[in-house]
């Protein structure tokens, strides 16, 4: 399937207007997400006061932390990117299907990440 980048730069343009982002471009981000993964499904993003996020796969949402924002753009995409990704299939662990998908998806987003725990510093996540 073929992508026409306008709805990745106007996002874009969007997120670096502002430093955090709110939760209608957090969707935006997922929806984006969800469309290039090829995914039926459009999980609802929700941001929480709790200490990681998660996927909801059965219930179709996803969480992000508050602290996440503090992290910046690069650090916030890859999160949504991550908690979408477990809709891919549905699978909640982090097996290397699920590594693939979320390379792949971090791709399209122009970034890539040092693997060494399920969710890397923040300093360990790179444009490409």
């Amino acid at each position: 399937m073929r992508f026409s980048r306008m709805d990745q730069t106007k996002l874009k343009l969007t997120m670096s207007l502002k430093e955090n982002l709110k939760l209608n471009e957090i969707q935006a981000l997922a929806n984006i997400t969800a469309k290039f993964l090829g995914l039926s499904v459009r999980p609802k993003a929700e941001i929480t006061s709790n200490k990681r996020g998660r996927a909801y796969t059965t219930q179709n949402r996803f969480s992000i932390p508050e602290w996440a924002f503090e992290h910046g753009e690069k650090f916030i995409i890859y999160y949504v990117v991550h908690e979408v990704c477990h809709f891919y299939g549905g699978t909640l662990d982090h097996g290397q299907l699920f590594c693939k998908v979320e390379d792949r998806a971090l791709k399209f987003w122009g970034l890539y990440i040092q693997r060494k725990k399920v969710y890397p510093q923040p300093f360990a996540i790179y444009k490409l």
